[in-house]
């Protein structure tokens, strides 16, 4: 069987092969599980630049209505490819079956479909001010996304926390920029291609750099 390659995932889509790959290991046996797409400098300025422009096109206006439905769809997606998830994670960390199955990719779907309610279900403050010449004030808040989020997920529990950090940044409106470990990649990639399935996303998701202190400190250094 042919081993594959995770590639980074920018903006919506797929990147190219990149120049420079490296290999995952399976922690099983030792064999090669996949070759994953090294990302560089100019592969996070890329990101950047997409996710702020998906700020200002339609996810940047979206609502909060809609952006609990697609938490919906994509905790929907993940169990329809729960097997591949399972698959995955168990090459990645070699964790028994019964343990990714109950727990991390269970999990997962339900991570988003928690934060689709929370966010549905989470009002604004607002209240009346009685004004010295006897008029009121109407005083209320008003939440905007923070913009592009960076996230870093270990590697213990690759899916389970990368969920716990993705479904909440999206639910609020932010644009996301993942580095999971250089250990652990695969769920990473199959999430990124179940949130590009029907176009459901415009944000980023990368497999990420190799080695943080190379590449990775760049993601929050960013202006």
């Amino acid at each position: 069987m042919a081993i594959p390659t995770l590639r980074n995932f920018v903006g919506g889509a797929f990147l190219d092969a990149a120049d420079k790959t490296f290999e995952k290991i399976s922690p099983v046996d030792g064999s090669v599980v996949a070759h994953v797409a090294e990302a560089d400098r100019g592969t996070i300025d890329m990101a950047v630049k997409a996710g702020r422009s998906a700020l200002q096109g339609r996810w940047g206006s979206s609502t909060v209505n809609e952006r609990a439905a697609l938490l919906r769809r994509i905790a929907d997606r993940i169990e329809a490819r729960f097997d591949d998830l399972l698959a995955a994670e168990i090459a990645d960390t070699g964790k028994p079956e019964a343990l990714a199955r109950d727990l991390d990719v269970a999990r997962a779907a339900a991570n988003f479909r928690a934060f689709a309610d929370i966010i549905a279900a989470e009002g604004l403050d607002s209240f009346l001010t009685e004004l010295p010449d006897g008029r009121r004030a109407l005083n209320y808040a008003l939440r905007r996304p923070l913009g592009v989020v960076a996230v870093v997920v270990p590697w213990n529990l690759p899916l389970l926390l990368l969920t716990w950090k993705v479904a909440p940044a999206i639910a609020c409106g932010n644009v996301v920029i993942v580095k999971p470990s250089e250990e652990t990649p695969s769920s990473a990639t199959l999430l990124a291609e179940i949130m590009a399935e029907g176009r459901r996303t415009r944000w980023c998701v990368q497999p990420g750099p190799r080695l943080w202190s190379r590449i990775g400190w760049r993601i929050p250094h960013h202006a």
